[in-house]
């Protein structure tokens, strides 16, 4: 069994992680609104980029490949962990603490969020948070995923 401060450092990095495909996530969808605007132009044989800015295309295009890629390999280390995650509440024997570690760590709630969906006082929330903490295991969960 991990110790409680591993298992708040990986759900903390877990936590980062999904963040971080958000934000790819979030340049990759503006990238692509941008050259969804130019692209029909192209196809028309309209020439609404040239000389210098026809450059700028070519790298917006390469850019949004890489973008894709990134999103792609932060998305599968998310997954990855969110299944870790997902087995270690499911093992979880109290409804209710399931119910608060769901809503923090899948849902990505925040506390008065959580206060809010389960009618329950924060501070409560926070406390039986800590008790999870010391009751879930992230060894094994790996290979049951």
């Amino acid at each position: 069994m991990r110790s409680r401060a591993q298992t708040v450092e990986f759900l903390h990095s877990y936590q980062i992680q999904l963040h971080e495909a958000r934000l790819v996530s979030e340049q990759l969808r503006e990238l692509e609104e941008v050259l969804t605007r130019i692209t029909p132009y192209l196809g028309q044989g309209v020439q609404v980029v040239s000389g210098p800015n026809l450059h700028k295309l070519e790298q917006s295009v390469e850019q949004l490949e890489t973008l894709r890629g990134r999103l792609a390999e932060k998305l599968q280390a998310a997954n990855a962990a969110q299944a870790q995650v997902l087995v270690a509440i499911e093992l979880l024997e109290d409804e209710k603490l399931r119910q608060l570690m769901r809503a923090r760590y899948l849902l990505n709630k925040t506390w008065p969020d959580i206060s809010r969906m389960l009618d329950m006082d924060e501070r409560w929330l926070r406390r039986q948070h800590e008790q999870a903490l010391k009751c879930i295991s992230l060894q094994n969960t790996a290979s049951a995923a």
